[in-house]
């Protein structure tokens, strides 16, 4: 790895509002000059979207097929091609068409979600309902790690006090972050094919790199490169209590060891 480190997914229980704003989105442009689709959602959120992608061009996948593990590849292409961003409205939405019409997943700003509510029906016109809900996050047990910050100056210290000026770095013009994914089973057991999680993930990092678009020097990329569908949860240390809670240090440390034994499998990422 180029980089150990770790990202913390914390997955909270997210619910919608209670009174969804119900739309029908409509395509006013299929392709403008530029090459976007301007789509309307409703009459104060209008999507300009591109054509948008953050998947690595083969993204690997660790599983079990028939209880043993498995290591499973997929082409990047075919996971994003249904990725579109807005940039100014920080959309980041999977855009499929089939039989039933059109069909938007993903986030259509910075507190609101949107998906297709085919139950509800098509109107008249063939165009499929959809939902859009505002994303609030529940309250949760949350914590913040003390940083060993006066440690890190007592090391800088020491080495400028024997006389050692670290030199400065040439910093590039652009960076790729390799992120790689594990997830639990309370995670990847609500989908139910590789290919939809793996474009879920796709989608919410789309969104974050939206909201790194502004950095320069350098200008920073996240890429997704795949995922650990684990299973047993070695690197847990839950609550007796409940074990639907995780004590965070005691889960860090273990996780740390977790990937560094699977660094060649998950082919050295920067983060996972």
């Amino acid at each position: 790895m180029k980089f150990v480190g770790l990202l913390v997914l914390l997955v909270a229980h997210v619910r919608g509002s209670p009174k969804p704003k119900l739309v029908y989105p409509r395509l006013l442009e299929e392709r403008s000059s530029d090459g976007r689709m301007v789509m309307h959602l409703h009459d104060d959120l209008t999507l300009n979207l591109r054509k948008a992608s953050v998947a690595a061009p083969a993204l690997r996948v660790l599983t079990e097929e028939n209880g043993r593990p498995v290591t499973l590849f997929y082409n990047g292409k075919d996971i994003d091609k249904d990725l579109y961003e807005d940039e100014e409205k920080i959309a980041s939405v999977a855009v499929t068409r089939n039989e039933n019409g059109l069909h938007i997943n993903g986030l259509v700003g910075p507190q609101h979600r949107i998906e297709p509510m085919p139950v509800a029906g098509r109107s008249e016109d063939g165009v499929v309902p959809h939902a859009i809900y505002e994303i609030e996050q529940d309250e949760m047990l949350d914590k913040a790690l003390a940083h060993s910050e006066e440690r890190e100056k007592a090391v800088i210290s020491e080495r400028w006090n024997r006389g050692y000026q670290p030199q400065p770095q040439r910093v590039p013009e652009n960076f790729t972050v390799e992120l790689f994914f594990i997830l639990d089973p309370p995670h990847h057991s609500r989908f139910s094919t590789n290919e939809g999680l793996l474009g879920y993930l796709c989608v919410m990092i789309n969104s974050v790199n939206l909201r790194y678009r502004s950095a320069i020097s350098p200008r920073i990329r996240i890429m997704v490169t795949g995922m650990d569908k684990s299973t047993n949860e070695s690197y847990a240390v839950l609550s007796k209590q409940n074990n639907k809670y995780i004590f965070d240090e005691g889960t860090l440390n273990n996780l740390k060891g977790y990937v560094q034994d699977r660094e060649t499998k998950y082919g050295r990422p920067d983060v996972v």
